[in-house]
């Protein structure tokens, strides 16, 4: 039976200690922006349409930031 060893084809190893990329930590930006959200919603008399509105801006740009600004190169 044939396997395949995806460590080999990216050239990236995941251990324990490895670091986050630029790519993984837009990824905790967009949910992290929500949860500030929910939290800033119940404790804050405004309405949550205007906390939710401002983490839909966050996660907007976070999405932008790694597909046009920094897009992910073919090297890795």
């Amino acid at each position: 039976m044939a396997t395949s060893d995806r460590t080999r084809r990216t050239g990236e190893h995941r251990t324990a200690g490895r670091r986050l990329s630029r790519y993984d930590l837009l990824l905790l930006v967009i949910p992290a922006a929500f949860l500030l959200a929910l939290v800033g919603s119940t404790v804050s008399p405004l309405p949550t349409r205007v906390f939710v509105a401002g983490a839909s801006v966050v996660g907007a740009l976070a999405v932008a930031d790694g597909l046009f600004v920094n897009p992910p190169d073919g090297d890795r």
